[in-house]
C-alpha cells in the first residue's frame, strides 16, 4: 500500500535512507542529502518535495520516493529512493545501497501517477551508466533521454600572469538573452526534460561579443560542492577554454569544496577545454525520463473554419491592374479605362 509521508514513518525513513539511492546528480554532489528533513519540512510547511511510503500488506518490505516538483515546472525530477533489502541481503552486509526492484517499481508507478495528476508531463531520474539501477528503470518504464559526463575539479593550478575577469555578472534585463542562448545550444527535443537553471538560484556570469551573448557561466553553491553549467554558442567554440578559465576567477574550487561541472553529451566538445583547465573525469550518468502526456496529432481545420469561427468574412481582392502604354511610360486603368 502506498501513502503520502507521515509522522508514523520517521523510524522507517530514517533507517531506509542510510542505504537508499539519489537520483539527481547535482543535489546527491553539492549538498548532504537529507532525504528525512526534506519529508517533514514539506509535510509541516509544503511544497516542492512530496514523499510517498510503501508497505507491503505481508510486511516482507516497505519504501520510499522522494520527488522534486518545481512549481509551475513541466517537468519532475526523482531525488531518493530508500528500500529494504532483498531477502538474499542481509542488514549486516557492508554498507551498500539496497536496490530492492519489488519495492521501487511501485513506488515509481505511484510517482508518475502523482505527477500527472499535477499536470506535470515528464519525471526525471538520473542513474549510472553501468549501475544497477539502470535496468529496474527500464522496467518501470523510463527510457534514456541524453547522457551527461560529469566532471570534477579539486583545485586550481593558479591563475595565469595578465589572466583578468571579463564575465559579466547577469542583470535582470539580460534574461531575455539567456533563454535565446539556452535555446540556441540545447537541442528542442532535450529541453523538454532539461529545463534552464532558475536563474533566480545561484549566480551567472555572461560573455558579450558586440550585440550577442555568446556565454552563461551558471553557478550554483551547495554545502559541500559547486556545481558549474556552461552555455557555450558553438560558434565561439574556439574560445571555450577561455571561457572556462574565466568562470574559475568566479567559483574558485577547494579541496574540501569541489566543482563539479555536467557536460551534456551533445556538448562532449567542452570536455577538451575541460581537461585543459584540470579537470578530471567523474562519472558519467543516463538520464532516464518517463512521459505522463501522451502528446496526439491532430489535423489544422480548414482556413474557412477557422475565419466562420472568428466572424471573418472572406472577400475577394482587390487588385489595380498595370499596363504599358506605346509610348512607353506607364499609366494605370482602374475599371478598363486609361487615366
Amino acid at each position: 500500500m502506498i501513502r503520502p509521508f507521515d509522522l508514523r514513518d520517521l523510524p522507517l525513513l530514517h533507517r531506509l535512507s542510510e542505504r537508499g539511492v539519489s537520483l539527481h546528480s547535482e543535489s546527491a554532489l553539492i549538498n548532504h542529502v537529507h532525504p528525512l528533513r526534506g519529508a517533514l519540512f514539506n509535510l509541516i510547511m509544503g511544497g516542492d518535495f512530496p514523499t510517498f511510503v510503501w508497505r507491503a500488506e505481508d510486511g516482507s518490505g516497505a519504501g520510499f520516493i522522494q520527488l522534486h516538483l518545481p512549481d509551475g515546472s513541466q517537468c519532475g525530477h526523482v531525488l531518493y529512493l530508500g528500500a529494504t533489502a532483498q531477502p538474499e541481503q542481509s542488514e549486516e552486509t557492508p554498507a551498500a545501497p539496497y536496490i530492492n526492484e519489488e519495492v521501487w517499481l511501485p513506488l515509481l508507478d505511484q510517482a508518475v501517477v502523482e505527477v500527472g495528476q499535477r499536470g506535470i508531463h515528464s519525471l526525471v531520474a538520473e542513474v549510472s551508466e553501468t549501475g544497477p539501477e539502470l535496468p529496474v528503470l527500464r522496467r518501470a518504464g523510463f527510457a534514456v533521454y541524453t547522457r551527461q559526463d560529469i566532471w570534477v575539479l579539486h583545485k586550481v593550478a593558479g591563475m595565469k600572469n595578465g589572466q583578468r575577469p571579463f564575465l559579466q555578472p547577469r542583470r535582470a534585463e539580460d534574461d531575455w538573452d539567456i533563454q535565446l542562448l539556452y535555446a540556441n545550444t540545447v537541442p528542442r527535443l532535450v529541453q523538454l526534460v532539461e529545463p534552464m537553471p532558475p536563474l533566480e538560484t545561484g549566480q551567472s556570469w555572461l560573455l558579450r561579443e558586440g550585440n550577442e551573448l555568446t556565454a552563461c557561466v551558471h553557478v550554483n553553491r551547495g554545502d559541500v560542492a559547486t556545481w558549474l553549467r556552461l552555455f557555450i554558442h558553438p560558434n565561439a567554440e574556439a574560445r571555450a577554454t577561455e571561457i572556462v578559465a574565466a568562470a574559475l576567477l568566479h567559483c574558485t574550487p577547494r579541496p574540501e569544496h569541489p566543482l563539479f561541472c555536467s557536460v551534456p553529451r551533445y556538448q562532449s566538445w567542452l570536455q577538451k577545454s575541460l581537461e585543459h583547465n584540470g579537470f578530471v573525469l567523474w562519472g558519467s550518468h543516463a538520464v532516464m525520463v518517463k512521459h505522463t502526456v501522451l502528446h496526439a496529432r491532430r489535423p489544422l481545420p480548414e482556413l474557412t473554419a477557422v475565419l466562420e469561427s472568428h466572424g471573418v468574412t472572406a472577400s475577394s481582392p482587390m487588385i489595380r491592374q498595370y499596363y504599358w502604354p506605346r509610348n512607353g511610360h506607364r499609366s494605370s486603368h482602374d475599371n478598363g479605362r486609361t487615366r
